[in-house]
């Protein structure tokens, strides 16, 4: 297995339970946050002890090899714009929901800050609880995710199986729709009376 540099932005659920699989998986996981001496961000700090690191975003980003967007979606746009210079190349995936919005991914923005990025849309159709306990019955829940083929995805593959779920590639980055129906779809049932310990499964013969 490689093992990546990893920036989490942000350090919430989604953010924060991301990054505990990933350390625990042997990447090098940085979280970068707005407010590294937050109550969130310290409590954080404290149950990893020393495995990780917990700073600002600028910080987290410098050595990265993949970026996590896990922050609040309505800040992703500002976030990439400040940091463009140093997201080119990168691999970055964006977890992040701006719901309510028209579009409630962020890739147009990312792409404007950094069109060299290797950009995917990842790790958004489900909550928290899902990357925390992936299995059900032992059979791992399945992670739709749409981005660019090649070195990159086989990165973003292995992210997402280290986590526990089973990636499956929907397409290119045209496909973003179609991965963030999967979030409707999924928000739409676990609202609806099922709860939100609920995943998606491809079956094929």
């Amino acid at each position: 297995m490689t093992a990546f540099r990893i920036a989490a932005l942000g350090a919430g659920r989604i953010g924060g339970t991301l990054g505990r699989k990933w350390l625990a998986s042997g990447h090098a996981v940085v979280f970068g946050v707005r407010d590294p001496h937050g109550e969130r961000a310290q409590a954080l700090a404290a149950e990893l002890g020393g495995t990780t690191q917990l700073t600002t975003v600028s910080e987290a980003l410098t050595t990265a090899d993949v970026v996590l967007f896990a922050i609040p979606g309505n800040a992703a746009a500002q976030t990439a714009a400040e940091h463009r210079a140093v997201l080119e190349g990168k691999i970055v995936i964006d977890a992040t929901n701006n719901i309510g919005a028209a579009t409630v991914n962020s890739i147009a923005a990312i792409q404007a800050a950094a069109p060299d990025a290797r950009i995917f849309r990842a790790f958004n159709t489900y909550g928290w609880e899902n990357f925390a306990d992936p299995l059900y019955d032992g059979v791992p829940g399945d992670l739709f995710y749409a981005g660019p083929d090649g070195e990159a995805e086989a990165v973003v593959e292995q992210l997402i199986e280290d986590v526990g779920l089973r990636p499956v590639r929907v397409g290119g980055l045209d496909q973003v729709g179609l991965v963030d129906e999967v979030l409707r779809l999924w928000f739409t049932l676990a609202s609806g009376g099922r709860g939100r310990n609920l995943a998606f499964k491809v079956l094929s013969r």
